[in-house]
Parts: structure tokens; C-alpha cells; sequence
């Protein structure tokens, strides 16, 4: 069985997991509809259709969240195969969880000197529990929630506030693990929201 990944919070990173793992990611994060068609095709033309497709649901900016969400349920569509949505942050922070202990707080940048973040903790070793957020904030207003380990772009762009925050390349792996680990929950009873409604948290800017 392989699975599709789809992740635009920042630039495009779409990969197939199976029994290797193949990636392709976009250098561009303000061109992701004109980059995603090529990637995918590059992807299906080495490794074959997908039996599934996970995507991340943000937060993230409109435009780049937007081309990931559409592509992915088109993609889903016309293979018939299933999607499933992650949060962007959760797929940062299990990834971060994966080599080391928690609590992690996953800090994306959400511009205008603000972040997107939210702190989880692991469920397992294939999930997570998020503990506060995700929310908009200041990088200041997130350091006084009290020191933490910081991961993510936001967290690098603002190491000096966040108490030496770094980033980290998503694991689509760790995509594919939270997304097998929910429906798995999900089948087992649990209300879990398994779809793909974008998070933006805040208003697309206008202009």
C-alpha cells in the first residue's frame, strides 16, 4: 500500500510512501498551483497510483493551503481512493516527537510578525495530543507561555524570542503514521475529524 502526501504550509513538499519513501519539493512557497501538477505527476510516473492520500490542513497562508486542499481532493476523486486531513502543526510536531521527548509546540510563521502555533504531546508512537492551540499570536505573547521546545519555521524565524527555536523538514512518514493512527481511532469509535477543511485561523488579506 502506498500514500500520497500533500503538505503546502510553506513551500510544496508532496512525497509516496510505500516501501521507499520518494519526495519532491517545490523552492517556491508563493507559486504552489503552478508546482503541485508537476510534482505529482513526477511522483505517480516513478512509484505509481496511491491507495490513499493525506494532506495537511494548515494553518497556514490562503493561497498555498488552497492549491494543496483542492489538488489533493481532485487527486482523491478521480483515483477513488481515500483523503485524509492532518493538521500542519500536529505532522510538525509529531515529526519533532520522532527525535526527542515532548511537550513540542510547533510554531508556523503566520506573517505580519505573528505565528501560528500549538504544543502537543506524544500519543504513542505514531500520534499526538495537542494540549493547547492552534492560535495566532506574537512570538513575544508565545514566549510567555513559558520555555518550551520550539520547532518549525516560525520557531527559527524568531530563535532570539523563542528561546532558540529551530526548524525541520516534515516527515511524510510521520504524515502517513497520523493519518493511519486516526482512522484506525476513528473506526474504532472515536469522533475524530479525519477531513479536509482548511484551517486558516484568520482572514486572507484582501488586495
Amino acid at each position: 500500500m502506498s500514500t500520497l502526501t500533500i503538505e503546502t504550509s510553506t513551500v510544496s513538499v508532496i512525497a509516496l510512501v510505500g516501501e521507499t519513501t520518494i519526495v519532491r519539493r517545490s523552492s517556491d512557497a508563493r507559486h504552489h498551483a503552478e508546482t503541485l501538477a508537476p510534482l505529482v505527476e513526477e511522483l505517480v510516473a516513478e512509484g505509481g497510483r496511491p491507495d490513499l492520500i493525506v494532506a495537511g490542513t494548515g494553518p497556514a497562508a490562503f493561497t498555498g493551503l488552497r492549491a494543496g486542499l483542492v489538488t489533493a481532493r481532485a487527486l482523491a476523486r478521480a483515483w477513488n481512493v481515500p483523503l485524509v486531513g492532518i493538521g500542519s502543526l500536529e505532522i510538525l510536531g509529531r515529526t519533532a516527537l520522532d527525535s526527542g521527548t515532548g511537550p513540542v509546540v510547533a510554531v508556523g510563521d503566520a506573517r505580519r510578525k505573528e505565528v501560528y502555533a500549538a504544543e502537543m504531546v506524544p500519543l504513542g508512537v505514531d500520534d499526538v495530543t495537542v494540549t493547547w492551540g492552534p492560535e495566532v499570536l506574537s512570538p513575544h505573547m508565545l514566549a510567555t507561555r513559558g520555555p518550551g521546545r520550539y520547532v518549525g519555521p516560525g520557531a527559527a524565524l524568531y530563535a532570539d524570542i523563542l528561546a532558540g527555536g529551530t526548524d525541520l523538514e516534515i516527515s511524510p512518514e510521520a504524515m502517513v503514521r497520523l493519518a493511519k493512527s486516526r482512522m484506525s481511532r476513528a473506526d474504532a469509535g472515536e469522533p475524530l475529524d479525519l477531513g479536509t477543511e482548511p484551517l486558516y485561523l484568520r482572514r486572507p488579506d484582501i488586495g
